[in-house]
């Protein structure tokens, strides 16, 4: 594998800039892992001129003078003293550093963005590897080479197939101490610290080329380079190895917390989830979620839907798992006719069997109960997953059926054990995940089983998009706008501009009443608070009244705006309205957004986002996303909307932004009216930012 990185994860030798006898400080943890490790001369080298040796190594006093041209350089010195030692590491012709010290950007001060700029244009220059710097630093298990500060990797440790990249140290060292005692096993793992020349993009991209990594976990504050991110993604999928994320910055605390921490200002967090769970990723809420996702995968199962059967031998606790699963947008579908008689026919009239499955506590007393159960769930095709609330002792005795079921099935198998049953680890390693409490299953198995669901479709393929250009952007007006989205084949409602009274006379007639009237300005971009619109003018002669009225109030409100006239449109009226609109995202370029339109668009804020472009698939998904979306199936006895000329409408949306690169920076179309089945849709309103 050829990448970037390598000098990075690659390193055979190493020389720690810094070194300390004090093993507790930052530069003396890297020396003592090391020695412990079995590294002798010919693969470590110490500098540091205060001693002479350490713990029988020697310690040089300067990089110039050591024996041999190590391949990493580890920098446990201050900030103020970076620059100098990266030029002497280079001169020595070391590839690659990691810079562990804090007092750069990340301050937000002068001096700390500036020394961190000569960091950047040092690496720039030079080519050399710079990982961090305000980094706890990477390790590669496979070769034992730990570059970090992280204490607990003195004795050999065992590779495993997950990879770990983090944007915080403390996180990187929160995923090694769960993953470990979750038994994960780790192929790599990077804390990135401030991305000064190398992103998190980029050690993905490195882990998903990776041989030896099956799987990322990661935690993000900040992706600094969206289409890089898109790209390694797309590419962690092509490999089939998932990529579970926890995404920080939800709220405008945590927002500023990211800021302060790495230098990054946390990204719209609406558009962040839409994109992550786009690009492939599973997201979790925290620590511990991540870690489940990684304990389900590593089970084997990957599932193709969210059907799950909860199965105990408490009524209660069918009862708790059916409430926090389907908050955790689990299906918990009824069993088919089928497997209840089966079920029927084998537990006590007091038990349940249309799912959940309440075994009763009879199953202590005939343990062949369980077994012919199990049997009949694991038949079906009507399941993808089955947990069982079934603890202690219990989950001991009912263990061996378990264990043997998972080697003939494709379903996956999860018990919740609160009390500590002494099987787990027989369980676990036969591809029974064993998780401690409810709520937990519950989140985990919410992310997991959708992330896994997701998988079984085709991937989006992000495609590069044009950048904003630095020319001036302007606002169109409403008739500018629909003339623009006209010339890509989108349905506008027929329309003509009126500059006098005389005029919006006419034009009623020649477009034949019911009308609309509306204010014809790009400065007025809420028409309605301004009194700018007239609706359902049933004569020609109400659309003079009507132009007067819109254009006078308009000006009464916005003295300032630029008055153009008046728009005179056919009135439509039957139907759904709908608001689809493109923004440009910092991070990832364009994005569209789908919701009900009009006035309760902000109120109820049930919109669904993609990022661009979207296929027919998508603009699907999009679509039953929404709440409001029986309103286009035929809510209440109402008529069905056309729904398939809503999603042409946003197809062909999403071919215009494209096609249109950087020309067009954001579009907003509300209402879209979706008419009724087999009568089309018509764009009613619409604004556009654009270089026309």
């Amino acid at each position: 594998m050829s990448h970037k990185l390598r000098p990075l994860f690659d390193a055979k030798t190493l020389v720690i800039v810094g070194a300390s006898q004090n093993y507790e400080r930052t530069g003396g943890i890297p020396v003592n892992t090391a020695l412990r490790l079995g590294f002798g001369p010919d693969r470590l080298a110490l500098v540091n001129p205060r001693y002479r040796e350490i713990a029988g190594f020697a310690c040089h006093s300067d990089i110039a003078s050591l024996p041999f041209t190590p391949d990493l350089a580890v920098l446990a010195v201050r900030a103020s003293e970076t620059m100098q030692t990266l030029r002497a590491a280079h001169a020595k012709g070391i590839p690659a550093a990691v810079l562990f010290a804090s007092g750069f950007a990340e301050e937000h001060t002068e001096q700390g963005e500036a020394l961190q700029r000569e960091v950047v244009e040092f690496a720039r220059e030079t080519g050399m590897v710079i990982s961090g710097p305000n980094c706890l630093g990477h390790a590669n298990f496979r070769t034992q080479l730990f570059a970090t500060f992280l204490k607990g990797f003195e004795t050999p440790q065992p590779a495993g197939p997950v990879g770990v990249i983090a944007q915080s140290g403390n996180m990187a060292a929160i995923f090694m101490i769960m993953g470990a005692r979750a038994g994960l096993g780790y192929s790599c793992f990077a804390n990135t610290g401030n991305e000064a020349c190398v992103e998190f993009s980029e050690y993905l991209e490195y882990l998903a080329d990776d041989p030896g990594t099956k799987a990322v976990l990661g935690y993000v504050e900040q992706l600094r380079d969206g289409p890089r991110f898109l790209a390694a993604a797309a590419r962690m999928r092509e490999q089939a190895k998932p990529l579970f994320l926890l995404k920080v910055g939800d709220s405008e605390k945590a927002a500023e917390a990211a800021a302060s921490h790495t230098a990054a200002m946390a990204g719209n967090a609406v558009v962040y989830k839409a994109a992550l769970r786009q690009a492939g990723a599973a997201v979790g809420g925290d620590p511990g979620q991540i870690i489940d996702f990684a304990r389900l995968w590593r089970t084997g199962r990957r599932p193709a839907g969210l059907r799950t059967c909860i199965v105990s031998v408490s009524g209660a606790g069918c009862a708790i798992l059916s409430d926090r699963f389907a908050e955790a947008g689990l299906e918990i579908p009824t069993l088919p006719a089928e497997v209840q008689a089966k079920l029927a026919a084998l537990l006590p009239r007091y038990g349940m069997w249309t799912n959940p499955v309440d075994l009763t506590g009879q199953v202590t007393n005939d343990l062949s109960f369980f077994t012919a159960a199990l049997n009949a769930l694991l038949e079906t095709d009507a399941l993808d997953c089955i947990v069982f609330y079934i603890m202690g002792y219990l989950l001991d005795l009912v263990s061996p059926a378990l264990i043997e079921a998972a080697g003939r099935t494709g379903k996956l198998l999860v018990a919740i054990d609160p009390t500590g049953a002494e099987r787990v680890a027989e369980l676990e390693a036969a591809g029974v995940a064993v998780l401690p409490e409810i709520g937990q299953t519950a989140r985990a198995l919410g992310g997991y089983l959708d992330w896994a669901a997701r998988s079984h479709k085709p991937g989006w393929v992000p495609v590069p998009h044009a950048p904003l250009s630095t020319a001036p952007y302007r606002t169109l007006n409403e008739a500018e706008a629909k003339s623009f989205l006209k010339r890509y084949g989108l349905p506008v409602v027929e329309e003509r501009i009126a500059t006098t009274a005389d005029e919006a006379v006419a034009m009623a007639a020649e477009l034949g009443c019911p009308v609309a009237v509306k204010v014809l300005s790009a400065d007025i971009l809420h028409k309605t608070e301004v009194g700018g619109v007239r609706l359902d003018l049933k004569t020609p002669e109400a659309a003079r009244e009507a132009f007067l009225s819109v254009t006078e109030s308009a000006r009464k409100a916005l003295p300032d705006a630029r008055i153009e006239g008046a728009t005179v449109q056919q009135q439509v009226s039957e139907g759904v309205g709908m608001l689809l609109g493109v923004t440009r995202d910092p991070v990832f370029g364009p994005v569209l957004t789908a919701g009900l339109g009009g006035v309760l668009t902000e109120l109820y804020k049930d919109i669904s986002l993609r990022l661009l472009p979207i296929n027919r698939d998508i603009a699907c998904e999009m679509l039953r996303e929404l709440k409001a979306h029986p309103l286009l199936t035929g809510f209440r006895g109402a008529k069905p909307a056309d729904e398939e000329a809503l999603i042409e409408v946003m197809l062909k949306l999403s071919d215009m932004v494209m096609q249109a690169g950087s020309a067009l920076r954001d579009v907003e179309i509300n209402p879209v009216l979706v008419r009724p089945d087999g009568q089309g849709a018509v764009i009613v309103d619409a604004l556009i930012s654009a270089q026309i």
